[in-house]
C-alpha cells in the first residue's frame, strides 16, 4: 500500500505526521476503511483505479492516503482516526461529529467519482462499494 503517512499501527499510535496532532487527539479511536470498485452494476471488478482518500480538518484538505486498487478492484487496511466507541456511547459525548473521510477515484476508461464522503467507525471496517462509469470516447470532443 502507498499511503502518504509514515506507518500505520491499529494499537493506538497516532499514524500521522506532527500537522495531524490536533485532529487525532479528537478522533483517538481507530477504524479501517476498504474500497471496493467495480462496473456494470458491480459485475465486474476495476483494477488500477487510483483511490484517494482525504480529511477536510479546520478548512485545510489533507490527503491521507493514495493507492491503487488490485485485480479485486480493492484497497483496503487504510487505519483512519475515529471517534472512540465510548465516547459515542456516553450520552454528554454522543452528539459530536463523526469522522468522514473524502474518496476520490480515477481511472483513464471511467468518469472520476469526487469526493464521495464515508463516515469511519471506531473498530470497525467499513466497506465502501463503488460502481464507476464508462467514458464514451465515441462522443468525445463533439
Amino acid at each position: 500500500m502507498n499511503n502518504l503517512i509514515e506507518s500505520q499501527l491499529h494499537n493506538g499510535v497516532s499514524p500521522f505526521v506532527p500537522e495531524y496532532q490536533d485532529y487525532i487527539s479528537s478522533y483517538p479511536g481507530r477504524g479501517t476503511l476498504k474500497v471496493q470498485i467495480s462496473a456494470a452494476y458491480e459485475a465486474f471488478p476495476v483494477n488500477g483505479v487510483e483511490v484517494d482518500v482525504a480529511v477536510i480538518h479546520n478548512g485545510v484538505r489533507y490527503l491521507l492516503y493514495s493507492d491503487t486498487t488490485n485485480s479485486s478492484g480493492i484497497v483496503d487496511n487504510m487505519v483512519l482516526p475515529t471517534r472512540a466507541v465510548d465516547t459515542v456511547l456516553a450520552p454528554k459525548t454522543s452528539d459530536a461529529d463523526e469522522a468522514q473521510y473524502l474518496v476520490s477515484l480515477f481511472h483513464p476508461s471511467f468518469q472520476s467519482v469526487i469526493d464521495k464522503v464515508v463516515t469511519v467507525y471506531d473498530r470497525i471496517e467499513t466497506i465502501l462499494p463503488l460502481s464507476l462509469t464508462p467514458v464514451n470516447h465515441m462522443t468525445e470532443g463533439k
